[in-house]
């Protein structure tokens, strides 16, 4: 056993001496789940004073980064932050933050940090390590560290992912059982069409391959509501709660907000879907009347004409039931010639579509009109939403189908469509 080792459970007894100049002390941040509706963790988050002045926890680890002293700055905000979290013990996991140099120090190896939790009277199974994770040069040294940690029971979070250089492949890697999505993001995503739809897909991928999802940074209602339609796992900022001293004054704040919250957001969405159905039952009108006119032996471009002037339609098609595009595309008025850009993809005659959502749903269940899930099409590489229904004609069963812009046709709808109709 080092040095380090054997003099860090006495409070203060490893600490360099131009600690000497600072007050230590931890606040605690709630991280709350919206599905189990109350607190489930509690972030520790550094605090410092200087002559009795509040000095920013970026200054105290700038200065231990410069003396190479990362490692025992860690233990001894760990040794605090596990007395308080000791003391009253609450159902929620305690957050504990390791700079990149303590993923790769002997000082703060897996055994140590273990006997630390150990040393407070708790399990290791009620910790999760935040590490970030693109901070880590050694990849071999991370892999070996998180490994050693799991062994104990530690749970492994990886803190501002999609802020710097992190990617999948480090995810894939460490098989993190949290990612915290970096605040930044939230905020450009709540601000940017674009890089919502961007930031909801990050969610969805990194959630499909196995790890549960925390927003973190919340500080307004728009990005409340962002987190709200990610169906991210955890919740983390300032809009449900500041940082304290206590644990239990920080989750009675939270808590009474995420109720207030649910219900604001799921009045929303319930308002948005009414909207969105009773659109929707106005378009079912059109496709019928469509496909009754197809059935009749009208050609689609006249039989569509009145369809394609719903709102956000941009082309109609149809398609045979083995998906392959008959005819061309009839497109809504002014449409084809938006933009003087060659395109040689809205010429679709021929064009096989099998692979497709909505082709998939109208012949697997051929009495109902279909939409499907917003998709960036083709022939304009704009985001879509189809409409499509199975029709019988002189020729056979064909699959009207119907390219709508999401935002024009349902607005505010953002993901959340009904899927059929």
């Amino acid at each position: 056993m080092n040095d380090l080792t054997g003099c860090m459970y006495e409070q203060g007894s490893c600490l360099p001496t131009w600690f000497g100049d600072f007050e230590l002390s931890c606040e605690f941040q709630p991280i709350v789940s919206p599905t189990h509706r109350r607190t489930v963790g509690f972030e520790a988050l550094a605090r410092a004073r200087r002559c009795n002045d509040p000095v920013s926890p970026a200054v105290l680890f700038s200065e231990a980064e410069s003396e190479g002293d990362e490692p025992c700055l860690d233990i001894v905000l760990w040794q605090q932050a596990l007395r308080t979290y000791a003391e009253t013990r609450p159902n929620a996991w305690l957050f504990l933050n390791l700079s990149a140099a303590s993923v790769v120090d002997s000082r703060t190896a897996p055994d140590i940090l273990a006997q630390l939790v150990h040393q407070s009277g708790l399990s290791c199974d009620r910790i999760v390590l935040e590490i970030v994770e693109d901070a880590v040069s050694d990849q071999e040294a991370l892999a070996r560290f998180v490994a050693g940690c799991r062994n104990h029971g530690f749970r492994i979070a990886i803190d501002d992912f999609g802020a710097g250089d992190a990617h999948f492949e480090r995810i894939w890697r460490i098989r993190p059982d949290i990612v915290k999505m970096d605040r930044t993001m939230v905020v450009h995503a709540a601000e940017n069409a674009r890089a919502s739809r961007l930031f909801l897909s990050l969610i969805r991928m990194i959630r499909e391959n196995g790890s549960l999802v925390l927003v973190e940074g919340l500080e307004t209602r728009e990005q409340a509501a962002l987190a709200w339609e990610s169906e991210a796992d955890f919740y983390q900022g300032f809009w449900y709660s500041h940082p304290r001293t206590e644990l239990r004054t920080a989750s009675a704040e939270a808590e009474p907000r995420l109720f207030l919250a649910q219900q604001h957001f799921t009045a929303l969405n319930d308002q948005q879907e009414s909207e969105q159905i009773q659109c929707l039952r106005n378009l079912r009108h059109e496709v019928l009347e469509t496909c009754h006119q197809i059935a009749g032996g009208t050609a689609l471009a006249e039989a569509a004409t009145h369809l394609l002037t719903s709102p956000g339609a941009k082309r109609c098609y149809l398609l045979d039931t083995r998906g392959v595009q008959q005819g061309e595309t009839a497109f809504a008025a002014g449409y084809a010639s938006r933009g003087a850009a060659f395109n040689p993809l809205l010429s679709a005659e021929g064009a096989s579509w099998s692979h497709r959502e909505y082709f998939r749903s109208a012949t697997n269940r051929p009495g109902e009109i279909h939409l499907s899930r917003p998709y960036v099409a083709l022939p304009d590489s704009a985001r879509t939403v189809t409409v499509s229904h199975m029709t019988f004609t002189y020729y056979g069963y064909r699959i009207l189908c119907l390219d709508i812009h999401p935002e024009q046709a349902f607005p505010g709808s953002h993901h959340h469509l009904p899927h059929h109709i």
